[in-house]
C-alpha cells in the first residue's frame, strides 16, 4: 500500500493531469476541490468534494471557505486542496496576474501546510485542442501564504464543530457542492 506522502503526490499528478485534459479539450479548468485523507484508515483517501458554482466575489470565498466544513465532521487528517491561481483570482474579484498562471496543489496537516506551484503558459491548441499547456519548472512552497477563502477552510476543518456527516454532505450537494467518496 502506498504511503500517505505516495498518495498526495499522486492526487497532485492526477490534478495535473486533469487541468491539462480539461484545457486541450474545452480551455476550461476544474473548480477548487478538497481531497480528504486520514492516516489511521486504510486506505487513507477517504473522498473528495468539488466545489458549486459560484459568483465572483462573497459567493465565491463563502462557497471555497465551506470545503472544509466536512473533512471536520469526518475527522480527517490531512488535505490537498487544488485549485487553478488565476482562475481563483478571478473569482474573488483580485487583480489578474499572468505569471502567476499555475495550478496550486495545497497539502495541509493539522499544523502546517505547504503549497506545490505547478506554473504552465497557455498557447493555441493544434487540431481539436482548445488550449496547450506548457508546464513550468514545479516547486514546493512551505507555508506560503494562502488566499482568504483557503484559509478559511483551513480554519473550518481544523477548529469546526463535529457535525452529522449525513446532514453536511446533504446540505453541501444541495447546495451544488459535488461529494465523492473512495470506495473502500
Amino acid at each position: 500500500m502506498a504511503t500517505v506522502d505516495q498518495l498526495v503526490s499522486g492526487i497532485e499528478g492526477a490534478a495535473r493531469d486533469s487541468l491539462a485534459e480539461l484545457l486541450r479539450e474545452a480551455g476550461s479548468v476544474f473548480p477548487p476541490t478538497v481531497h480528504m485523507l486520514a492516516e489511521d484508515r486504510a486506505p487513507p483517501h477517504i473522498g473528495f468534494v468539488t466545489c458549486r458554482p459560484f459568483y465572483r466575489g462573497a459567493d465565491a470565498a463563502a462557497a471555497i471557505a465551506e470545503l472544509g466544513v466536512l473533512p471536520a465532521a469526518l475527522h480527517a487528517t490531512r488535505l490537498v486542496v487544488t485549485w487553478e491561481a488565476q482562475d481563483l483570482n478571478a473569482a474573488l474579484a483580485a487583480p489578474a496576474d499572468p505569471d502567476t498562471t499555475a495550478l496550486a496543489a495545497l497539502d495541509a496537516t493539522p499544523t502546517g501546510h505547504a503549497i506545490s506551484w505547478h506554473p504552465f503558459r497557455l498557447h493555441p491548441g493544434r487540431g481539436r485542442e482548445v488550449l496547450a499547456p506548457q508546464w513550468g519548472r514545479s516547486v514546493r512552497l512551505p507555508q506560503a501564504p494562502l488566499p482568504g477563502p483557503v484559509e478559511a477552510l483551513l480554519h473550518e476543518w481544523r477548529h469546526g464543530v463535529r457535525r452529522d456527516v449525513t446532514d453536511i454532505v446533504r446540505r453541501l450537494e444541495t447546495a451544488g457542492h459535488q461529494v465523492r467518496w473512495v470506495a473502500r
